[in-house]
């Protein structure tokens, strides 16, 4: 191995390690949360209406905090995933690129903190290449603000 090569494994290893970190915080500006006004469930019940009222379907919803509870840790705090879909926007997303398939569907999850009920989605990547896509995860985005925004107040 020449010192030449070994200087470009800590220079290989830095570009690495910014990628990484730049995808992380590009990850993390995509959580949108707020806290609900709510108990956990009054706060479950308001999302189902917002969900309803946005013209999506639940699809699924998945009560983690409970089954981990159902487990014997009686003082986990409560949790639930739901998954909700639009068939019309699910269409349009597919024509746009079949790849976002894996953004659909909706999720939403409420959970107990030590701050209250927290309420959360993952938002849509509306930075692409592709102008059409960024568009429709614009709209996309804007509804799954407004579902959770309905939710909590």
């Amino acid at each position: 191995m020449t010192i030449r090569s070994l200087l470009k494994i800590p220079a290989f290893f830095a570009f690495i390690t910014l990628f990484l970190i730049a995808c992380g915080q590009s990850n993390q500006d995509r959580l949108y949360q707020k806290y609900s006004s709510y108990n956990f469930e009054d706060t479950l019940l308001n999302l189902d209406i917002a969900i309803s009222e946005s013209n999506y379907r639940i699809i699924h919803r998945s009560h983690i905090g409970q089954a981990v509870r159902d487990r014997g840790d009686k003082e986990f705090p409560l949790s639930t995933i739901t998954s909700f879909c639009n068939i019309t926007y699910a269409k349009e997303m597919m024509e746009i690129n079949p790849d976002l398939i894996n953004d659909m569907p909706c999720n939403v999850a409420v959970r107990e903190s030590k701050n209250g009920v927290l309420v959360s989605t993952k938002l849509m990547n509306d930075d692409t290449p592709n102008q059409q896509q960024n568009e429709f995860a614009r709209r996309i985005n804007n509804n799954l603000r407004t579902i959770i925004e309905a939710t909590i107040d």
